[in-house]
């Protein structure tokens, strides 16, 4: 099953589920938003069924929102067709996708990376799309930081087709990534309890 088919199948039993963590969920918003200014044009990419990129167009000036399911996309375009003041531009598009438009002042990827099959392939791109001195924000599952039997579960639930293929990523090698990339990671941490799934702040070089 191709990764698009997956999240098309999963897609309406996602929309139905509760946030894992809210206290950790609120908190990113704050720290994303606290970053983001009135004029910002901002594109989340993995935006899943929409919820934080709602939230992002209500304090940026223009949000676009992609994500690979065409399902994930539907569900998203529904839930934000009655909020007409501050509708993000939802499409369908691959996590490696340039846009072709202007730079982005942020680009956020949350639970996303882990999901990809090239990270440095789609850091690549994020780079170009993000204009000098913007922000690259992220939030990702790295399971080699975790314990060996969360490895072997999450293989285990790929066999049976009840979890999505993963990149088995380290903190470390996700910031080697983002290094090599060419952006300047300004801050890391961990937000709620789990120790897995950092919070990354990085910027691009003005010069």
């Amino acid at each position: 099953m191709t990764a698009q088919a997956f999240w098309d199948r999963h897609a309406p039993k996602y929309a139905r589920q509760p946030i894992a963590d809210p206290t950790a969920y609120e908190e990113k918003l704050r720290r994303v938003t606290a970053l983001l200014h009135p004029t910002d044009r901002v594109l989340e990419i993995g935006c899943g069924t929409g919820g934080t990129a709602r939230h992002l167009a209500r304090v940026a000036a223009h949000v676009t929102a992609t994500d690979l399911s065409a399902e994930m996309i539907r569900i998203a375009k529904a839930r934000s067709a009655a909020d007409t003041a501050s509708r993000p531009h939802f499409l369908q598009a691959e996590a490696k996708e340039d846009l072709g438009r202007q730079p982005f002042d942020a680009v956020c990827a949350f639970s996303l990376l882990h999901l990809v099959d090239d990270i440095p392939n789609v850091l690549d791109v994020v780079y170009r799309q993000v204009k000098p001195g913007g922000y690259f924000l992220s939030k990702t599952v790295c399971l080699k930081d975790g314990p060996r039997w969360m490895q072997m579960m999450v293989r285990v639930l790929i066999g049976l087709g009840i979890a999505p293929q993963v990149t088995l990523v380290s903190r470390a090698e996700l910031t080697r990534h983002l290094a090599d990339a060419g952006f300047d990671v300004l801050e890391t941490r961990y937000l709620g309890k789990k120790r897995i799934n950092p919070f990354i702040v990085a910027r691009r070089p003005v010069a």
